[in-house]
């Protein structure tokens, strides 16, 4: 892989097994655009006392020539499916579930940016179609 990568964790311990799940995001995107210049990418566990709501944070700064994509996740956990969840998996332990959770987010983010940089490529090779100027008659 060229491209160059950051991975900064914010408010957790870093993770070997979360950051090679982010590589191989990574990899992926060189897939669409090989001309990607860096690739910035951030996690964040905002306040560590909730048990709902917002359990990761993800930003992906990708710096292309000529433009910049950010991509932002904030994924919600919805009260009906946690429940669900939780008598399904009575045996799992919630660490391995908050893992799948994560690398569900982590997957989900780079999926964004992965349409991002198919449609940014896409307009550098001049594939979009240019609409016909309307003929207005005086």
């Amino acid at each position: 892989m060229t491209l160059p990568l950051q991975i900064t964790f914010r408010n957790m311990k870093h993770s070997a097994e979360m950051e090679n799940w982010i590589r191989a995001e990574a990899e992926k995107l060189e897939t669409f655009y090989h001309r990607i210049v860096g690739c910035r990418v951030a996690i964040e566990v905002p306040h560590r006392h909730h048990r709902k709501g917002k359990p990761l944070h993800i930003r992906i700064d990708l710096t292309l020539p000529g433009k910049e994509i950010v991509i932002t996740r904030e994924p919600v956990v919805v009260r009906r499916n946690l429940a669900k969840r939780e008598k399904a998996t009575a045996s799992r332990t919630k660490p391995e579930s908050l893992h799948s959770d994560m690398e569900l987010a982590i997957h989900e983010a780079f999926k964004s940016a992965g349409r991002r940089v198919k449609d940014f490529a896409r307009r550098q090779r001049g594939e979009v179609k240019n609409h016909e100027p309307l003929l207005v008659e005086a």
